[in-house]
């Protein structure tokens, strides 16, 4: 005989299929609903723009909400008979561009999981007939432009500053106005703001490659090492045959230590006929440098001499080769040197006073060497030597006076 169920046990099946039904109602009447996840599997943080295409070939553009959740309830003539496809274009920084295709209308819930976004191969840098730019320039930015040449022509660079930043008052998208003000404030030394001009060119056009270049410059001369080696070393793959990457590019690995991969670079510049003397003068000094960091005096000085020949108001070149010189004991010619480079640089050139002081040291004379080395710690008084300077000093007062 069979059992009879209790009161309470019939009354807790009742509840469980009132809730199935209820949940089955829930489930008929519910919404289909697209949500979007990110490539780590996080909720997008912002809304997201996203089409809805169907196979007769209707698109629609819609917006998820801040979350990446879309409620398809605006949608008319959703048929599950139909295919539609979910197409989200990349961001272009954290996401590829992802599409998706679903065809049932039962389907109540599709996830979208977006694509890891990766960088697109890079284009080739290329010359552009900036022609194409000016042609866009109002009349009267071009004629603020052309001022402003004539202006530093003439070595009137402050005038020239003005002018083109008249022009690009006119016109803030001129291309050229842009770079030559990024040039002209670099030579003047105003490198935060030389970079700014640089970076609105690069916008403009990403594929000239020189103002690309001296960002890159700007970014080694700041100390940013690594970032302007990055910046290079791209530059490099897309226009190895630019003569000024490659001497920036070597310049840079030295900047990060790589002097035997930096050495190739700088030395297939010198092979260029078309540098002008006052950079094949700076390449010599860069190589030079390279060759004392490498302690490959004889070859340093054969550069280096290279260099304040075509370069002879240069004092770094002239200190370089007197370091060079002192390294391989030749005493008088490395004096002269660094007599010169402190001649031309002054105070800037502290170090070779410390290079003299040592010479006269060797070479017995006392008294210039301590004038030397006091020189130096009024120079450089933050010198990281500073202490073990003040005791030779202290040692030679004390000899001196014993006499």
């Amino acid at each position: 005989m069979r059992k009879i169920p209790s009161r309470s046990a019939v009354l807790a099946i009742l509840i469980v299929l009132v809730a199935v039904a209820l949940c089955s109602q829930a489930h008929a009447q519910a919404s289909p609903s697209i949500q979007f996840f990110m490539p780590d599997g996080g909720l997008p943080t912002r809304e997201l723009r996203f089409t809805l295409a169907n196979d007769s070939g209707r698109i629609e553009t819609y917006f998820t909400d801040s979350k990446g959740k879309f409620l398809i309830t605006r949608l008319e003539g959703l048929r599950p008979d139909a295919e539609y496809k979910v197409t989200v274009l990349s961001d272009g920084r954290t996401f590829d561009t992802t599409s998706v295709t679903f065809k049932e209308f039962g389907v109540y819930y599709i996830p979208i999981f977006l694509k890891p976004f990766r960088e697109p191969a890079p284009k080739p840098a290329r010359l552009v007939d900036l022609a194409e730019f000016d042609v866009r320039a109002p009349e009267e930015a071009r004629q603020a432009y052309a001022a402003a040449m004539r202006s530093f022509r003439e070595g009137q660079s402050d005038q020239a500053v003005s002018e083109l930043q008249r022009a690009l008052t006119i016109y803030p998208s001129y291309f050229r106005a842009l770079n030559d003000l990024g040039v002209i404030l670099m030579k003047k030394g105003r490198l935060d703001e030389a970079a700014e001009m640089f970076d609105r060119a690069v916008t403009i056009a990403p594929r000239v490659y020189y103002p690309r270049l001296n960002l890159a410059i700007i970014n080694t001369r700041q100390g940013r090492h690594k970032e302007a080696l990055r910046a290079l070393e791209q530059l490099y793959k897309e226009v190895p045959t630019i003569t000024d990457v490659r001497i920036a590019l070597g310049d840079s690995l030295m900047a990060n230590n790589r002097l035997d991969d930096a050495e190739p670079h700088l030395r297939a510049a010198l092979g260029d006929s078309k540098l002008d003397g006052p950079t094949i003068g700076d390449v010599h000094y860069k190589l030079g440098l390279l060759l004392n960091r490498k302690q490959r005096y004889e070859g340093a000085v054969e550069e280096l001499k290279l260099a304040v020949e075509a370069l002879p108001d240069s004092a770094r070149a002239h200190l370089q080769l007197g370091g060079a010189l002192l390294q391989m004991k030749r005493l008088n010619a490395a004096e002269r040197e660094l007599v010169e480079a402190y001649r031309i640089g002054g105070s800037r050139m502290g170090g070779a006073q410390l290079m003299l002081g040592q010479i006269y040291h060797e070479q017995k004379k006392y008294e210039l060497a301590l004038r030397s080395f006091e020189q130096y710690l009024t120079d450089v008084p933050q010198a990281p030597n500073a202490a073990e300077i003040r005791g030779v000093i202290e040692k030679m007062r004390l000899a001196l006076n014993s006499k």
